[in-house]
């Protein structure tokens, strides 16, 4: 269980660590951050409880919590504050509904002790039913250009990810305009991004599950607005919630995005444990990864986190090799995705390929990889900017390793 205090007096963590240190719960971390870093780093470090400070004026209070619940729907957020500056207050009572009314889930009173904490730990410690102990992880499909096959690939990567875990991998189609992992997965959905949009302040486990369109592979999708109208009712804010919510709900969640780095694509990026980048070996599409790479980099996701992935490669006079292509981008192309007439064949049919068999296949191998890959990330404990506490589980499947051109 983590806790993490966000207060401006360096006294509260001094605290809540002493009492920490008397209960000896090895279990339990705590972390400290500036009140304006809050909500950033509940989305980094996903604590079970945010302790903020509760002053007279609840205004930046107010303010917070509204922050968290965009960045971390599931927090807890617990409000600390001395007695005697509250009880020379007018009414006392009257600031500590009011605080329960903007969102505050528990009181912690100063100085604070060993049962104080302990009190906090047996009740949130826990995570409520439906919600799973452990985050799980959210990888995103990116690319400058459309038509290089990322949906294709995001729609069968989650398919062979739900052979591992099924009813445990939620498809997200964050391509709001022009989405179409319903029809490569020949589904009706029966809701969309916007209606989660339109429920935003009831959205939870069980709406969200709700909300997600069962596959027969087990995957569960998350379909884009039906019309471009529609779409514009989903926004970053939208975004950050639903998937912040989804990854304690789901133990992978796979994200398709518009060719477009605009906010809602960021604020996938900005979540997103791993970003799979897209494109194929033709010097235009070339060009313009090289461009996006150097800006997700600028917009704060490390390269430690990126993956470059060839799709449709084809050998032949004037195509680039995946050595060209590595030297081009200054950095390894982690896989090779062959070109399959099969593949257009399983999208006219809404069935994806790796459900169609041909399991010996160098496609299919290369989309396992794929699936192992992100598995592999399963295993992984982030710190900080990303970078791999914990090393990965190796698969015998993973032909090479990221990093080498296949």
């Amino acid at each position: 269980m983590q806790i993490l205090v966000a207060a401006s007096d360096a006294t509260l963590f001094e605290e809540l660590e002493q009492a920490a240190a008397a209960l000896r719960l090895p279990q339990l971390l705590l972390r400290q951050t500036e009140p304006r870093r809050a909500a950033q780093a509940a989305r980094q470090w996903r604590p079970a409880v945010v302790v903020l400070e509760l002053s007279p004026s609840l205004r930046e209070l107010k303010l917070a919590i509204e922050e968290l619940r965009f960045a971390s729907p599931e927090v807890a957020v617990v409000a600390a504050f001395r007695p005697e500056a509250l009880a020379a207050l007018p009414s006392e009572s009257a600031v500590l509904i009011e605080a329960l009314r903007l969102g505050v889930n528990d009181f912690l009173r100063r100085p604070a002790s060993a049962a104080d904490v302990s009190q906090l730990y047996e009740r949130f410690a826990h995570p409520a039913a439906g919600l799973r102990a452990t985050p799980g992880r959210v990888v995103a499909f990116v690319s400058n250009k459309g038509g290089v096959g990322k949906s294709t690939l995001c729609v069968n990567t989650a398919c062979a990810l739900a052979r591992l875990y099924p009813q445990q991998v939620l498809l997200i189609d964050a391509s709001l305009q022009l989405g179409v992992c319903d029809s490569l997965l020949d589904l009706e959905p029966r809701a969309t991004l916007t209606d989660a949009a339109r429920q935003q302040d009831r959205l939870d486990v069980e709406l969200l599950r709700r909300l997600a369109t069962p596959h027969a592979s087990g995957v569960d999708l998350l379909a884009a607005p039906r019309t471009a109208v529609e779409a514009a009712e989903v926004n970053d804010a939208v975004m950050t919630q639903v998937l912040a919510l989804a990854r304690r709900t789901y133990r992978v969640v796979l994200v398709d995005t518009f060719p477009l780095l605009e906010r809602v694509v960021t604020a996938v990026v900005d979540v997103a444990d791993r970003c799979y980048v897209v494109l194929e070996n033709v010097v235009p599409t070339l060009q313009g990864a090289s461009r996006l790479l150097r800006l997700l980099e600028e917009l704060g996701c490390p390269a430690e986190r990126l993956r470059v992935v060839v799709n449709r490669f084809r050998r032949g006079a004037g195509c680039l090799l995946p050595q060209d292509i590595a030297q081009q981008l200054n950095r390894p192309v982690d896989f090779v995705v062959p070109y399959d007439r099969r593949m257009v064949a399983s999208a006219n049919l809404g069935t994806p390929l790796v459900l169609r068999g041909g399991w010996f296949s160098t496609t299919t191998r290369r989309l396992r990889q794929l699936a192992h890959d992100i598995e592999g990330c399963l295993h992984r404990v982030y710190e900080g900017n990303g970078a791999a506490a914990l090393g990965d589980v190796p698969s015998p499947e993973m032909g090479t390793p990221p990093g080498t051109p296949s």
